[in-house]
């Protein structure tokens, strides 16, 4: 019995939660660098917002089938930042601080969905369905939640490695990059679509995991400055570690099991309080 709550439970779900963890950080790393931005995090184009408007959809309506429920989640996930792409096609000026605005107008849109989603959900049943699933979880992970996500987090992944040293490139600025044969508005549209499937595959299985995709990127610059190269593998490690740090938590503080973003928020706050305690006592010296 012990083994067998061991691999079919225990160790797909540490799998899963370390694949999850390192996505969502190397996600943010790629936003961090194509926005040039330390405080930018995976949710500046709307993905999670998005994410969160499939999966309350699924909730509401799909409730009988999670695959086709997860795939809605998903759609809607990479939607989001396809409108607005859109939207920064249809805008004149600097493209980079372009794609901010319009992920923010998105996401504001999206969130005024999940309001109204939210409002018009039945508070007995659905209502708490859809506040837990916001809140994050890796409850219902196993094998099957594996096989799903690993050949997109494979695939772009593995385009986001091959990318490494172009992006690198771009952080030096565009003459640079352009004066190397480099496109920087192709290598970054790229970038960028890869890093949101990282996370929309995440959020489409467990849920809106917070904070990850901006603490773990953040604490690897403060030793790596901005050597994209370094902070590309460790910032996976660094995030795989902090969010299986976090599911332990959530999984043995109570008897019944804690939303995982109650401890990435967390933690995410705490670091942030660190971070303007040493800023301040630099600037004081």
């Amino acid at each position: 019995m012990d083994r067998k709550l061991f691999y079919q439970i225990r160790l797909p779900r540490t799998f899963f939660v370390v694949l999850s963890g390192g996505a969502l950080a190397l996600a943010g790393t790629v936003y961090q660098a194509v926005f040039q931005n330390p405080l930018v995090s995976p949710d500046v184009l709307g993905v999670s917002s998005g994410c969160s408007v499939g999966g309350i959809l699924g909730i509401l309506f799909l409730g009988h089938s999670a695959l086709i429920a997860q795939g809605v989640t998903f759609a809607f996930g990479m939607g989001t930042v396809a409108l607005a792409m859109l939207l920064v096609s249809w805008m004149r000026g600097n493209k980079r601080y372009l794609m901010i605005i319009a992920g923010i107008i998105v996401g504001s849109l999206a969130d005024s969905v999940i309001i109204f989603l939210k409002y018009t959900a039945d508070p007995n049943r659905e209502l708490a369905a859809i506040e837990y699933w916001l809140m994050g979880s890796f409850q219902n992970a196993g094998w099957d939640s594996i096989i799903r996500v690993l050949p997109f987090m494979a695939g772009a992944g593995l385009l986001l490695f091959l990318f490494r040293w172009k992006m690198k490139v771009l952080i030096l600025g565009d003459e640079e990059a352009d004066g190397l044969g480099i496109s920087p508005h192709f290598v970054r549209n790229i970038s960028l679509i890869c890093a949101t499937i990282l996370v929309a595959v995440v959020v489409s299985e467990a849920g809106v995991v917070s904070w990850i995709g901006l603490i773990a990127p953040h604490l690897i610059r403060m030793f790596n400055g901005d050597d994209y190269v370094k902070n590309f593998f460790q910032s996976i490690l660094l995030g795989s570690i902090l969010l299986l740090l976090a599911d332990i938590c959530s999984r043995s503080l109570a008897q019944s099991e804690i939303p995982i973003s109650i401890f990435t928020s967390f933690f995410g706050a705490a670091v942030l309080v660190i971070f303007l305690c040493r800023g301040k006592n630099r600037h004081e010296n």
